[in-house]
């Protein structure tokens, strides 16, 4: 499968937001808390998507970037997708949010077989829940759950 042109850069721009406010907000890695983690992983995102980002321009150097349609509608159906889930998760909470939203970005590129996506969708956001919520005692919305 192709990457798409516009990918690197949103991957990048999603990761230097992120350094930058675990750098602000959270003190960043002069200490061990809750900004360090984020800001260790957010810069190794940046680097290597900038690496990636380098050799795909030498490899491609000789003309544009074409982007078909169908590149256009999966870069806008995933930003549609995670701003859906940000305006909802206080809402429904993370359980089903996730669920959707794992559920949707998969759609994007996969038609077939959808109880078995949606059942997986279901589990990682369970997996991820359970990571997040019982063993590194992170505050999830539960939503209507509550």
């Amino acid at each position: 499968m192709r990457s798409l042109p516009l990918s690197q850069f949103f991957i990048a721009l999603f990761a230097l937001l992120i350094l930058l406010t675990s750098l602000t907000q959270y003190g960043g890695v002069s200490e061990f808390g809750a900004g360090f983690l984020p800001t260790v992983l957010s810069g190794l995102l940046l680097l290597f998507t900038l690496i990636d980002g380098a050799i795909h321009y030498r490899q491609q150097h000789h003309g544009r970037f074409p982007i078909t349609a169908a590149e256009v509608r999966a870069l806008l159906m995933i930003g549609v997708s995670v701003i859906v889930f940000i305006l909802l998760i206080e809402t429904l909470g993370f359980i089903l949010c996730a669920t959707l939203l794992l559920f949707s970005l998969i759609m994007i590129r996969r038609r077939d077989k959808l109880w078995l996506w949606l059942l997986f969708s279901a589990a990682a956001a369970f997996g991820i829940h359970y990571v997040f919520a019982s063993v590194l005692m992170v505050a999830l919305p539960s939503g209507i759950w509550s």
